[in-house]
């Protein structure tokens, strides 16, 4: 009589097999969290930005002498944005259109536009 086999457990084959998946599942959620990350990074520049556009938009309404053409440098959350405001004449003689970018280097992070009385 030959003595019977063990054969309860995994072979090198198999156990080789299994750890390519689950190292193939690990770098796709690797790189499933650095797109999450990076994705969560630019929503967060972006709703900064347009917050400093609403800031800056209500500013210039504000501003004593009424809008007008400008840009400069605003620093909101520990970024540094650019911005710019264009002062446009529209069809109606009482109604001016302001055109407000927001952004870093020639990426615009936010805009926002609105129409306003000048002072008389």
């Amino acid at each position: 009589m030959t003595p019977a086999r063990n054969e309860d457990g995994f072979s090198l084959i198999e156990t080789m097999a299994a750890l390519a998946v689950v190292a193939i599942a690990g770098l796709a959620l690797v790189n499933m969290t650095q797109a999450t990350t990076r994705n969560t990074a630019a929503v967060q520049e972006r709703s900064l930005a347009m917050l400093a556009a609403e800031n800056l938009m209500n500013t210039e309404l504000l501003r004593a002498g009424g809008p007008e053409d400008r840009d400069g440098v605003y620093r909101m959350g520990g970024l540094d944005y650019e911005w710019r405001l264009e002062v446009s004449a529209t069809d109606a003689a009482d109604l001016v259109r302001l055109h407000l970018t927001v952004g870093q280097g020639d990426a615009v992070y936010a805009e926002l536009d609105t129409f306003t009385r000048p002072d008389p």
